[in-house]
């Protein structure tokens, strides 16, 4: 059985009964449901990687990461990633393809992100943000010493990163 014991407009935390392996007892087990989400690996067309800084609460701190949110009922998940790179940057790209679907802390929850590789992506002059976020653009060869030096923790971020030079030679990694 299911018991919701808290609920945001963005996230609810229910509280699931199971049984330990250990001593068969029935324990509880509390998890956060999360919408999904999609977000965006996209380099301009100079090749630096767009980035989005952005204040997070649950650390206290401004961070920076890919452009990403949660899929609206009536979108798709790369209709989400375009929204959420044009809402959140002003960028478009005219070609995004899947590059992961994955699983994020499972040990808590459900989570259960997109996110789209769009290369060559361009500035819509006319934009305007509508949201407290800056867009940062770093060529990659920054971002790896940024990474390795531990200044960037966005570890989801330095996997897709990885992914993109497994799955589409982008070689963003070795520059």
């Amino acid at each position: 059985s299911e018991e919701t014991v808290f609920q945001t407009e963005w996230f609810t935390i229910v509280k699931q009964l199971f049984r330990d392996g250990v001593d068969q007892t029935e324990k509880p087990f509390y998890i956060m449901k999360v919408p999904e989400s999609s977000g965006v690996l996209a380099t301009t067309v100079n090749g630096e990687i767009i980035l989005v800084k952005q204040f997070r609460p649950a650390i206290n701190e401004y961070t920076l990461e890919l452009p990403a949110g949660a899929i609206e009922p009536s979108e798709t998940p790369k209709q989400a990633a375009a929204r959420e790179l044009y809402e959140e940057t002003g960028y478009r790209c005219s070609n995004l393809r899947l590059l992961s679907e994955g699983q994020t802390m499972t040990n808590r929850t459900n989570a259960r992100p997109f996110t789209f590789l769009g290369l060559d992506a361009v500035v819509d002059p006319a934009f305007h943000p509508a949201e407290d976020i800056e867009v940062v653009l770093m060529h990659p060869q920054r971002l790896r010493s940024l990474g390795t030096s531990g200044q960037f923790r966005q570890h989801g971020v330095l996997g897709q990163l990885v992914l993109a030079d497994w799955k589409f030679g982008t070689h963003l990694t070795q520059q």
